[in-house]
């Protein structure tokens, strides 16, 4: 079981993402958090068409953004900003749901704090509230979210088209594992991650294909915790569940790369610029002061 330390990647997501996902909330009647109103995020396309479904990624956070702000669980989507903004833009809802600070992880042992509970409370919402593909809804998360993904597929075998558990091992072989026949499944970690097992996902996975599942391994050549990063920037796992459809015989299998196009080897670094440039140009008279008291007390020496 992954350990309860923070991950140190910050806790302020970046800005754009902030506009992508908005906030939103419903009613939860069941369980620990009776009559709770649960916040959660959605990014929606940007032009819904009448008639037409859509795909739905649940995304799962990590340990460390647990909390109420219903921010800092974006902090790990900014790789994907160009599946949500300019030419390489897809039409996709995605949702995110914020765990509270007191049962901050989804863990893989039934628990009775009952987040997953709540978890698929929100998913049921958003379901019934917008127009979306019940065969084209995916699941990944991170870490302990990672942890998450695998509980939630044991629970729901026939609800998802595809999981991406990233930096995090696999449950210990079982019944349910042997189960998960109709779930595509894509486990991403590094290999220098000492937080992880490869065993046990190697062991999850000689069970699940031997029982006629899908599910492959990919061991990033890097050091650290962070797999979620190559996961979508070098191996481009969102788009992978894109393009899953539950029954579909011409969806990608697991490990199979959805390839971007060039765009997105400038748009990511252009997502940082971009707001760097705003602020320079709002504070450019302040900036042309400060540099003009410098030069001034440069020349009195």
């Amino acid at each position: 079981m992954e350990n309860r330390r923070r991950q140190t990647v910050g806790t302020i997501p970046h800005p754009i993402l902030i506009y992508c996902f908005e906030e939103r909330s419903f009613r939860y009647s069941g369980g620990k958090f009776q009559n709770a109103e649960i916040k959660y995020r959605l990014r929606t396309p940007k032009t819904v068409r009448f008639g037409q479904r859509y795909p739905l990624v649940v995304h799962l956070h990590g340990i460390g953004q647990a909390g109420s702000e219903n921010i800092s669980t974006l902090i790990h989507l900014h790789s994907i900003l160009p599946l949500m903004i300019g030419p390489e833009r897809q039409d996709f809802f995605m949702l995110v749901v914020q765990n509270p600070r007191a049962t901050p992880g989804w863990f893989f042992r039934p628990t009775e704090d009952g987040t997953l509970d709540v978890l698929m409370a929100a998913i049921d919402h958003v379901v019934a509230q917008n127009p979306i593909d019940r065969r084209r809804i995916t699941v990944t998360g991170v870490s302990s979210g990672g942890w998450g993904v695998w509980e939630l597929i044991l629970r729901h075998p026939d609800m998802f088209a595809g999981a991406v558990p990233t930096a995090c091992s696999a449950p210990p072989p079982s019944q349910r594992l042997a189960a998960l026949t109709r779930t595509p499944i894509w486990s991403i970690v590094n290999r220098g991650d000492r937080q992880v097992n490869p065993e046990t996902i190697h062991t999850a996975m000689r069970l699940i294909n031997s029982a006629g599942g899908s599910m492959a391994l990919t061991e990033a050549n890097a050091p650290g915790h962070n797999a979620w990063r190559p996961a979508m920037e070098d191996y481009n796992c969102f788009r992978w569940m894109l393009a899953q459809r539950r029954g579909s015989w011409f969806s990608p299998s697991p490990g199979v790369i959805v390839y971007n196009t060039p765009h997105s080897l400038l748009l990511v670094p252009l997502m940082y610029i971009f707001p760097f440039g705003i602020i320079i140009f709002l504070l450019r008279g302040e900036i042309s002061e400060l540099f003009q008291r410098v030069r001034e007390r440069i020349s009195k020496g």
